[in-house]
């Protein structure tokens, strides 16, 4: 199927997408009703404090704009396997999984300022230009590397990342690496929410338990939807904190669009960051 096929498909979607959530917005219209009542975003961040809920991040309230994205996940990496060395590699479902024959030592500085340089050299991994540290989904031993747009803002998907594995003895091992392919804009740029916006209304969602500490609020672009190998992205702001009982960093995800809490798999990272 052409490409000009799939983006009639994906605009048949969006708009059956977007008859859905207007739907969803006018249910919950009185609830923001009352919540506008209630004072600005920044007052209601301050309110948190309540309920011992604390705010790292600085937050601006001014919105900003995004696009929906389409991209295909296809056998990019696989054609490239070849360039590769001091590595066994396997392929599988768009999955790159790589072990190097003799581990890389990253005894002195920080792993990802060690690992930036071995990025720019095709040898290494496949693309590597095209991909950026991610500080929010590191930890100790396992550094991320996500793709990022042209606007050099990153990917929050499983589609386009690269997880580095660390031993405890600092030896790099291998990686998994996955890649989206020909990525382009579907629709002209849009208003998005602000990232305080975003969490007044994750908070207001009951979606932030009491005695939490928001770490940080980041726009990604992550997956809404996929049609075989195409895949359809939208800028999405995602909010990590973490609790009074424990260390790890739990992530929601809402749509910079409209705010509506985007049914992701509420992902778990140490708080342990690399050195």
């Amino acid at each position: 199927m052409d490409f000009k096929k799939i983006q009639i498909i994906f605009l048949i979607i969006f708009v059956m997408i977007d008859v859905f959530l207007f739907s969803l917005f006018r249910e919950n219209s009185h609830l923001q009703t009352e919540n506008s009542n209630q004072g600005s975003d920044t007052e209601i961040i301050k309110q948190m404090q309540n309920d011992q809920i604390t705010v790292a991040p600085k937050l601006y309230t001014s919105g900003q704009t995004g696009y929906y994205l389409s991209a295909v996940n296809d056998d990019t990496l696989n054609n490239d396997v070849n360039k590769l060395s001091n590595q066994k590699v396997t392929y599988a479902n768009h999955i790159l999984r790589s072990t190097f024959k003799r581990p890389i030592g990253l005894y002195s500085g920080d792993y990802h300022d060690i690992l930036d340089k071995l990025m720019k050299k095709s040898t290494f991994v496949s693309h590597g230009t095209e991909y950026e540290y991610n500080s929010d989904l590191s930890t100790k031993n396992s550094i991320v590397y996500s793709q990022k747009t042209s606007d050099g803002l990153l990917y929050g998907t499983k589609h386009g990342q690269i997880t580095f594995d660390i031993s405890n003895d600092h030896l790099l091992q291998g990686y998994t690496q996955s890649y989206m392919n020909d990525v382009s804009i579907l629709r002209e740029k849009t208003d998005i929410i602000s990232p305080a916006k975003a969490l007044v209304w994750l908070y207001q969602y009951n979606e932030i338990p009491d005695n939490s500490k928001i770490k940080w609020v980041r726009l990604y672009y992550t997956q809404l939807l996929s049609i075989k190998n195409n895949i359809v992205l939208i800028p999405t702001w995602v909010i990590g904190y973490t609790t009074s009982d424990s260390s790890s960093v739990v992530s929601k995800r809402i749509n910079a669009f409209n705010g509506a809490i985007l049914d992701s798999s509420s992902s778990t990272q140490s708080a342990t960051k690399s050195n």
